[in-house]
């Protein structure tokens, strides 16, 4: 009687041997797959931007945010690099440079317009010209609502920025002071005391 409990205890171990296998070559595929689909999205999304861009695209990070890619690209334009974020499908059908989390999104924008409203009740003024990569970046450090900080240089108000002494765009007033060039946030929080 003892050699059949042996057999049947023999049995169960190479059950879940062969179960442990069989999960671990499971894993081992989906993750081929995953690698596999992961890579033709960032092919698909550098030749898309090769196309738009007539420049060279350098995919940065891929992250999997569960049933999405998150990718950060870098454009090599003639005018410098930019950096953009991307969500790409898993398919690599659809790709988009926003997607956003309702709560998360609408938490940054109150904070965003709170502190625009703070920069505009302290004098911040950004002097530029949409047309300028620095003013545009200038204007995407400050957030969605820099449009209540911003006066545009071209057109009737060149005169009124040559009359301030704007030699370059983008220019900050803050203070009775003109500071050209581009600004980083912790710069502009620093010097005005608004947080972002």
């Amino acid at each position: 009687m003892a050699p059949k409990k042996i057999v049947k205890k023999d049995l169960v171990y190479i059950g879940i041997i062969l179960v442990l296998v069989i999960i671990l070559a499971f894993m081992l595929l989906q993750n081929t797959i995953t690698l596999g689909s992961q890579k033709q999205v960032v092919d698909s999304v550098e030749n898309v931007y090769k196309m738009l861009t007539e420049s060279d695209v350098e995919v940065l990070n891929v992250k999997d945010e569960g049933y999405v890619y998150k990718l950060l690209v870098r454009l090599k334009l003639r005018d410098g690099d930019v950096i953009k974020e991307l969500y790409a499908t898993k398919d690599g059908r659809f790709l988009s440079e926003n997607i956003m989390e309702v709560s998360g999104t609408l938490a940054r924008l109150e904070k965003e317009k709170k502190f625009a409203e703070c920069l505009r009740s302290k004098g911040f003024i950004v002097l530029g010209q949409k047309s300028e990569p620095n003013t545009l970046q200038q204007l995407l450090a400050i957030g969605n609502y820099a449009n209540k900080v911003y006066v545009d240089c071209t057109g009737a108000n060149l005169q009124a920025c040559e009359q301030l002494g704007v030699k370059e765009v983008p220019s900050i007033v803050y203070d009775n002071k003109i500071y050209t060039g581009l600004k980083s946030l912790d710069w502009i929080e620093s010097t005005t005391g608004c947080t972002l």
